[in-house]
């Protein structure tokens, strides 16, 4: 619930700055331009599961493996080494299209999930993730719809003059820093309760005890 407010006033703060223009008398300045996805940012596709994986995190593999997926952010499993260790965006190219996750730490995209390394001379990741948070990400094709690096390179989004884009960063980070630590919070609460839960069921462990 904490996650989702912050949420909320972090794409509040975004549209009145970049949607509304609010703190410029609703005008977009003269230093701002639309430019294609491709030219401000690196964008790849994910590739194959890498050959060492683990479903869950151990010693020798504890970097993070991504998909297209929505349960958990899209977490797949865990390898030992990074492909993508720049702050980046990623988005799901096939099923659920348009799913848009900031990543803060190195980690791993497979296969359907497009990941934005932004260029800083132009745009940060946070504010990358929170346009394409409020936008509508299209697929193509008949059958199945995907969305391709090509295509996606093709997205034309507001580029502010960078001042503004590194003053809007500094005020929505403390926000987006404590969605990350709340998550963090709640996968180690996760795995406290996944390693209780089967001793008190079987009755190694009672509630007296913890």
């Amino acid at each position: 619930m904490v996650n989702h407010h912050l949420e909320q006033m972090a794409q509040a703060i975004f549209k009145s700055w970049f949607v509304d223009f609010e703190p410029f008398d609703g005008v977009m300045p003269d230093d701002w331009q639309e430019a294609e996805l491709g030219d401000v940012a690196l964008l790849s596709a994910g590739g194959d599961k890498p050959a060492i994986c683990s479903p869950t995190p151990i010693d020798e593999c504890t970097i993070p493996i991504f998909s297209n997926g929505i349960d958990n952010f899209g977490l797949y499993g865990y390898t030992d080494k990074p492909k993508i260790t720049d702050e980046s965006v990623t988005v799901s190219a096939r099923g659920t299209i348009g799913y848009v996750c900031l990543r803060q730490d190195p980690f791993v995209p497979i296969v359907r999930l497009v990941t934005a390394i932004p260029n800083s001379n132009f745009i940060t990741a946070k504010y990358l993730y929170l346009y394409l948070s409020s936008i509508h990400i299209d697929g193509v094709g008949t059958t199945q719809q995907q969305l391709t690096v090509p295509d996606f390179k093709k997205y034309r989004i507001l580029v502010p003059s960078l001042n503004i884009v590194e003053n809007f960063t500094r005020t929505v980070d403390p926000m987006l820093e404590a969605i990350r630590h709340k998550r963090a919070e709640n996968i180690n609460l996760a795995k406290t309760r996944d390693a209780l839960l089967p001793k008190l069921i079987s009755g190694e462990l009672s509630v007296a005890d913890i």
